[in-house]
């Protein structure tokens, strides 16, 4: 079965490098860094990408990205999953289901949305 072209993939390309200050007073900033990378079994799309809100402080307030696998539970039964995607919000790292370029855009936003 051929793999369903992903058509928000040049989309999300072109938003490498993009900075975006997201309220009125300049306290939130959206960075993106979205780059093309062999495809693995950690990043089965072929990006390697960081969608994030950072605060005045420069701490990151939401993120999406797959730069690590995510670990669930501690000590040595700690499970890390297989592919890298993930959400980072309210202090927690939680895997995300990556469907295509357009839907990760979205619920960045979505979550964006929640904090103005």
């Amino acid at each position: 079965m051929a793999k369903k072209k992903d058509f928000g993939l040049e989309g999300l390309l072109t938003l490498d490098r993009e900075r975006y200050f997201i309220d009125d007073k300049d306290d939130l900033e959206a960075i993106f860094k979205v780059k093309r990378v062999a495809i693995t079994p950690e990043r089965p799309h072929g990006l390697k990408y960081s969608l994030v809100v950072l605060n005045a402080k420069g701490e990151r307030v939401v993120g999406f990205d797959n730069a690590h696998r995510v670990s669930h539970g501690s000590g040595p039964g700690r499970k890390h999953s297989k592919q890298y995607d993930h959400k980072h919000s309210e202090n927690k790292v939680q895997p995300y289901d990556f469907i295509d370029a357009n839907t990760l855009v979205a619920d960045f936003w979505k979550e964006v949305d929640k904090l103005v």
